[in-house]
């Protein structure tokens, strides 16, 4: 017979599954299921089924949580938001309720062979009903402690979500529609239609929510409009100071080392790792941003500290690597980007750094290489740009060789 833990990993499969089924059938953009992590990066088997990808963690058995993230749920609507949530606690009641019900219609006579093997199974039917119950309750009751994820990130739990879902002010119809065209881009990685929708959208009242405003700044970001994210960052964090979250707090960080504003950003994730529980993201763009200012010592005791916290390993090491390179420890860096690239053979800052590493050896051509492969991943890549152009200018007539490490 199977036991409590077995039908605890059943029921939170169930849960994660039913809320990836209801993702697939409301919208149209990628879903993703996390088994038995809250997003670790790492130990976990990972494979995809069309537009669902699934993380399951090598000792999912031992239930520790899991979690189904679908991005594009966040312009589907209030009604098919709420579906989505309420679908994870109550399919797997109901599913296990029809089995419990269809196994109990069956009972064989007291004396007859198959009464013995029919009780066991009514008796797990039963278990498993009572612990999907038990699931229900518990995460149908909002709790405003978020679920911290691997990355850092914050999660409510399913009826903290649709309480703030419920308490969101309603949009009319034309409004709810171009938010609803604003996210079809951003999934397509149109992101300047994507922002003009948004920036469209933002003076129209009523007053635009912390979502909505984190949603324009995260748009503005990717299509490479740092200085206007910067200002809605600071305007969500202004006028929604008692909800702002740590990733809003990593994502101005960010925004101000785009912008130039090293110091200040050097100071956010400072804090971020000084508070009681640190947001392990922010060693990673720490370190990223003292290798921008060529403190490559202080970048390598980050990036160090974020591998201890498995904080993005495939883009810790690329950067690590970075870092050595800028050392001078010239086999180490290597070393570090090309288990960047083992670990994520798609991750651009891997082939990016490549490309750096064959710039300061005076390789331009095989620098180009890795940096038009970068390109090909991610056009977005930070500085891949500027790389690149250095690159072209080596290989361009009568140039000379070499190149920078940074």
């Amino acid at each position: 017979m199977l036991g409590s833990a077995g039908l605890w990993f059943l029921v939170g499969v169930l849960h994660e599954g039913s809320h990836a089924l209801a993702a697939l059938l409301l919208q149209p953009g990628p879903v993703v299921v996390h088994l038995g992590t809250y997003g670790r990066p790492t130990g976990n088997w990972q494979f995809g089924l069309g537009r669902l990808r699934v993380h399951l963690a090598y000792t999912s058995i031992w239930w520790r949580g899991g979690y189904c993230q679908a991005p594009a749920m966040a312009g589907a609507g209030r009604g098919a938001e709420a579906l989505f949530v309420l679908a994870g606690p109550l399919l797997p009641m109901l599913l296990t309720g029809l089995v419990a019900w269809l196994v109990s219609s069956q009972k064989p006579a007291f004396e007859a062979p198959a009464y013995v093997p029919w009780l066991v199974g009514r008796t797990v039917a039963l278990a498993a009903l009572a612990l999907a119950t038990i699931s229900a309750v518990f995460n149908l009751l909002p709790r405003r402690k978020p679920i911290v994820l691997a990355d850092g990130r914050h999660l409510f739990n399913d009826g903290q979500q649709l309480l703030n879902n419920w308490r969101r002010p309603r949009l009319n119809a034309a409004l709810a529609a171009q938010m609803q065209q604003a996210e079809a881009h951003r999934l397509a990685g149109a992101y300047a239609e994507s922002a003009a929708l948004y920036l469209a959208i933002l003076p129209r009242p009523p007053r635009p929510t912390r979502a909505l405003l984190g949603q324009a700044t995260h748009v503005l970001f990717m299509a490479g409009r740092y200085a206007e994210a910067l200002v809605l960052s600071t305007r969500q964090q202004q006028e929604f100071a008692a909800e702002t979250t740590d990733d809003d707090r990593f994502t101005r960080g960010l925004l101000l080392s785009r912008t130039g504003q090293h110091a200040a950003a050097l100071a956010v994730y400072t804090a971020l790792l000084e508070q009681p529980q640190p947001y392990p993201l922010a060693y990673l763009n720490r370190g990223y941003t003292h290798n921008l200012l060529g403190h490559y010592a202080l970048a390598l005791a980050d990036f160090d500290l974020a591998l201890a916290h498995d904080a993005e390993p495939a883009y810790t090491y690329a950067n690590r690597g970075l870092a050595l390179l800028g050392l001078g420890q010239e086999a180490a860096g290597l070393a570090d980007i090309q288990r960047s690239l083992a670990l994520d053979p798609a991750n651009a800052y891997g082939h990016r750094n490549l490309g750096i590493y064959h710039l300061g050896r005076g390789e331009p051509a095989a620098a180009l290489r890795c940096l038009e492969h970068a390109w090909q991943l991610d056009p977005h890549t930070h500085e891949l740009d500027a790389y690149l152009q250095q690159a072209h200018q080596h290989l361009a007539p009568g140039a000379g060789t070499g190149g920078p490490n940074q």
